[in-house]
């Protein structure tokens, strides 16, 4: 395995199936401390990414994927971000010092290019500021004692949009993620019904184009109602990923 420093290196790879590695692309973008390994320094077949706690391999041999990450170092607790369903089920079955801590069953879709026209505009919608944080954060699926941060971060360094009360108090919002996901997306209980998360997310899909990004979703598989709306808003469904954790298995003492 070996650590490279230009990440052009995989461009290849990525554009075998770029539907497949989008969340690769965005991390690559946002992201400061990433590592790439790669199995070959002049033609690779395969790479792991590495961001902190998370982890994406690839590679059209997924022999190759367990070789990879057998071969790097991997932390006690690690997850793996998006992953495409059939590789998930594969690095969870095979690699065997790892022990299955937790999962979320997604669906990703995005907005094919030929669609982009639809959402051009000539205004755009204000974006969330750092005081919005602590609203979005209040609401957020995910919020622990890191969600603040990680919310700031993405307030901070990538597109947002949102619609405001006659006070300005936020109503409805949406953000990218770290991996230029489109996500986050909430209309307080009292304004829904009202076409706003449609509105919210137009902007942003807009906002998310002009930034030279694909615009994607990762919708959990159970959340009729957003998928409705990615439907709506004319997204297609690509496949079955999975966001999973692994723990590594406790050796008993002899």
């Amino acid at each position: 395995m070996y650590l490279v420093d230009e990440w052009s290196i995989i461009k290849p790879l990525i554009s075998e199936n770029i539907h497949a590695n989008l969340n690769t692309i965005g991390r690559m973008k946002s992201s400061k401390e990433i590592q790439i390994y790669v199995d070959s320094l002049k033609t690779p077949k395969g790479f792991v990414l590495k961001d902190g706690y998370w982890v994406i391999p690839y590679s059209k041999d997924e022999n190759l994927i367990k070789t990879m990450l057998d071969n790097i170092e991997l932390p006690n607790e690690v997850g793996f971000c998006g992953i495409h369903r059939k590789t998930a089920d594969f690095v969870i079955e095979n690699l065997k010092n790892y022990e299955l801590d937790w999962h979320e069953e997604c669906d990703l879709f995005y907005l094919p290019q030929r669609l982009y026209l639809k959402y051009n505009s000539s205004t755009e919608l204000s974006s969330l500021q750092e005081s919005d944080v602590d609203i979005v954060n209040h609401y957020y699926t995910y919020k622990d004692e890191d969600s603040r941060n990680y919310l700031l971060d993405c307030i901070r360094n990538r597109p947002s949009s949102k619609l405001t009360d006659s006070n300005g108090n936020p109503i409805s919002w949406a953000l990218v993620r770290e991996d230029y996901s489109l996500g986050v997306m909430y209309t307080i209980s009292e304004h829904r019904k009202k076409g706003l998360a449609k509105i919210v997310t137009s902007d942003l899909v807009h906002k998310t184009i002009k930034n030279g990004t694909i615009p994607y979703l990762h919708i959990r598989s159970e959340n009729t109602a957003s998928k409705n709306l990615a439907k709506e808003m004319d997204f297609v469904f690509w496949d079955e990923i999975l966001w999973f954790g692994l723990k590594k298995l406790q050796r008993k003492e002899e």
